[in-house]
């Protein structure tokens, strides 16, 4: 639900999200916005759908300090989807999925070749555009080492909002340099 809910909200209400952006990368400047940002991204990456990659670009368009900007946004990532794992990791001893999945625990994510195959899949899907949820949730389920989880996520949501923050930027001055 989260993945289309993440497709469609920017769509529908892209100008109402870009208005709230400004007003708060504006009122409050670069000395704050690293707290607020960082509190968005984290709640934009728990399974609440809010499309924080859009704050990226506006960041860019604002010409706020790029380095700054990305690490604060790949901390606040990188929290909410460790959020996310521990709830799939609590919830992944209830009752209801040790009795609808026996085997939840049986296999082989935290071992040898299959923690190597989980890791670049988690660093693939967090640093792509498309929501990743599942697979945080499914790394906790799964007992995936935490140690090797969160320098991933931070690692990949880092290299996501930099490629986001200068792609608009190289566009930007592509589009200026041509006029």
């Amino acid at each position: 639900i989260r993945d289309r809910t993440s497709i469609v909200v920017p769509l529908l209400f892209q100008e109402e999200i870009i208005s709230l952006g400004q007003d708060l990368l504006i009122r409050y400047g670069q000395d704050r916005i690293d707290l607020i940002l960082y509190l968005i991204t984290t709640i934009s990456s728990t399974p609440l759908a809010l499309p924080v990659w859009i704050y990226a670009v506006l960041g860019a368009m604002l010409g706020f300090e790029p380095a700054r900007l990305i690490i604060v946004m790949g901390l606040g990532s990188m929290s909410g989807s460790i959020i996310t794992y521990f709830v799939a990791r609590y919830f992944g001893k209830s009752r209801f999925i040790k009795k609808n999945f026996p085997n939840i625990e049986n296999h082989p994510w935290t071992h040898g070749r299959s923690k190597r195959v989980i890791s670049v899949i988690l660093f693939l899907g967090a640093a792509s555009p498309i929501p990743f949820d599942i697979m945080y949730a499914a790394c906790g389920m799964k007992r995936f080492p935490i140690a090797l989880f969160a320098p991933i996520t931070f690692i990949s949501f880092s290299i996501k909002f930099t490629y986001l923050f200068y792609g608009y930027d190289l566009i930007k001055n592509y589009i200026d340099f041509n006029l």
